[in-house]
C-alpha cells in the first residue's frame, strides 16, 4: 500500500513549499530556543540526556526536531502550533504546511528507488510506501542507493512527505539488525504499524478473533481468578488459543497470511501485586482489549451493595480505580451500567455529593479523572505481523538467508 505516492505530478505549489520549508524550519528551530522555552528545553535535555552531552550530532539535532514539533507545553500546544501562532504575516500555505508538521512518522525504511528529486522508501514496521524529499538539496537523497537501510523522520509536504531532523543509514553489516529492530518495532510499538489502514482492519479481525477464544476458554470476556493462579490460567488460554488457530489452517506454511499461523505462545510476566491479590479481574473487552484488574471482586461487591462503600477497604479500591491512569475506565463503566442507581450511590458517598447520578454525572467523572485513556483512538489488542518481519524475529540462524 502507498503512503503519500502522489496521484498526479508535483505542483509547483508543492515545489515552493518545499523551498520555503527550510528558513521555516531554522526560524522554528530558533523559536524553540528562545528564552520562551527555556525551561521547558531545559527539562526536555535532561530528560533526554541527563547531565552528560549528546553521543553524537544526529541525536542532538533528532532532540531538537521532536522537541520544536512533538514537545507540549503546559496549555497542550506544541512548540511549532504556538510559532504559527505567533506568525501571524505567513502565507496560509505556509502557515498549514506547519500545523501538518505534528504528525511524525519515525522509523526505519528502506530505500526502493528515485523518482525525480525524491527518494521512495518503505517504512518496515508499518510497511507502507512514502515519497520522500529533502530541503537540504537532491544530493542528501541521491546518495542513498536502493536497498538501503535508515533511520528517520518524516513530516507532511503537500502530497509527499519531508526529511526532518537527521537520518541515519545503516551500513551494509548492520542491515540485518536494522530489520530486526523494525520488526520489534512493529511488535512492541502498535501505532506504528497501525498507520497502515490495512493493519488496522487485519487487527481488528484478529483481536476479536482472539476474544472468542477468550471467551470459549473462560466461559464470558470477564473472569475472576486469584492472584496465584493468573499465570497458569493465562498459559491456559495462550495454548487454546493456539490450539484452536493451528485447528483452523493446517498444516500452515511459513508463507502463510498473518492470520493463518500458529500463534507462539507468550510468555507471561505477572507483577508482583497482581500475584499477591485476593482476586484478579481478567477481562478483555470488545474494544478495550485484555486488561487485568486487581481486587476486581471487591469493585463488584459494592457496586452490588453501595452500602459496602462506607467500609475503608471498598473506599479505598473504588478510589483506587477511579484515580488510576493504568486501570481503563471501562472497569468502572461496565459495573455502572449494569445498575446506574447503584453506580450512583456509590459515587455519591464516594464523592461526598448527595445528589450525584450515574447517568447525569458519570461519564464526566470518568473523563476527569481518566482523561488520557479518551484522548487515545482505540486500537486494535493483536498487531499483524508480515512474513518478512515474523521471519526476522525468528533466532539469526533462521534468517541467514534474508536480507
Amino acid at each position: 500500500m502507498n503512503q503519500g505516492i502522489p496521484g498526479s505530478s508535483v505542483t509547483a505549489a508543492d515545489d515552493d513549499l518545499l523551498h520555503r520549508s527550510a528558513p521555516l524550519k531554522a526560524a522554528l528551530v530558533a523559536f524553540g530556543q528562545s528564552q520562551r522555552f527555556t525551561g521547558e528545553f531545559r527539562s526536555a535535555y535532561a530528560n533526554r540526556f541527563g547531565t552528560a552531552k549528546p553521543g553524537n550530532q544526529v541525536d542532538y539535532i533528532n532532540f531538537l526536531d521532536r522537541f520544536v514539533l512533538e514537545h507540549r507545553s503546559s496549555d497542550g500546544r506544541t512548540v511549532v502550533e504556538q510559532f504559527v501562532a505567533s506568525r501571524p504575516d505567513l502565507p496560509e500555505a505556509q502557515r498549514a504546511m506547519l500545523r501538518c508538521w505534528v504528525t511524525v512518522v519515525e522509523g526505519i525504511f528502506e530505500v526502493e528507488r528515485h523518482d525525480g528529486d525524491a527518494a521512495v522508501m518503505v517504512n518496515l514496521a508499518d510497511e507502507l510506501t512514502y515519497r520522500v524529499r529533502s530541503n537540504a538539496g537532491p544530493q542528501l537523497l541521491e546518495q542513498l542507493t536502493p536497498e538501503t537501510i535508515l533511520w528517520a523522520r518524516l513530516v507532511p509536504l503537500g502530497e509527499d512527505w519531508l526529511l526532518s531532523g537527521a537520518l541515519n543509514a545503516a551500513p551494509l553489516e548492520a542491515r540485518r539488525e536494522m530489520c530486526r529492530a523494525a520488526a520489534e518495532m512493529a511488535s512492541t510499538c502498535p501505532a506504528a504499524v497501525f498507520r497502515n489502514p490495512d493493519k488496522i482492519a487485519l487487527g481488528w479481525e484478529l483481536h476479536h478473533r482472539l476474544r472468542g477464544h477468550f471467551i470459549e476458554f473462560f466461559g464470558a470476556d470477564l473472569a475472576i481468578v486469584t492472584g496465584h493462579e493468573l499465570a497458569d490460567r493465562m498459559a491456559g488460554f495462550w495454548n487454546h488459543h493456539a490450539t484452536r488457530i493451528s485447528a483452523l489452517h493446517r498444516p500452515a506454511s511459513q508463507d502463510a497470511p498473518d492470520e493463518e499461523q500458529p500463534p507462539s505462545v507468550p510468555r507471561m510476566s505477572i507483577s508482583p501485586d497482581l500475584e499477591q491479590a485476593e482476586t484478579v479481574g481478567v477481562m478483555f473487552d470488545e474494544v478495550d482489549g485484555l486488561w487485568f484488574l486487581p481486587e476486581y471482586r471487591l469493585i463488584q461487591e459494592v457496586f452490588a451493595d453501595p452500602a459496602l462503600i462506607t467500609g475503608r477497604r471498598y473506599r479505598e479500591a473504588v478510589s483506587g480505580y477511579l484515580k488510576s491512569q493504568t486501570l481503563p475506565p471501562i472497569a468502572l463503566r461496565r459495573l455502572a451500567e449494569q445498575d446506574p442507581d447503584r453506580a450512583g450511590r456509590v459515587f455519591a458517598r464516594l464523592l461526598g455529593k448527595p445528589r450525584f447520578t450515574w447517568q447525569r454525572d458519570g461519564e464526566a467523572l470518568l473523563r476527569r479523572y481518566k482523561a488520557g485513556f479518551f484522548d487515545r483512538t482505540p486500537l486494535p489488542g493483536v498487531t499483524p505481523l508480515s512474513n518478512r518481519q515474523r521471519a526476522f524475529l525468528r533466532p539469526r540462524s533462521d534468517v541467514e538467508g534474508l536480507g
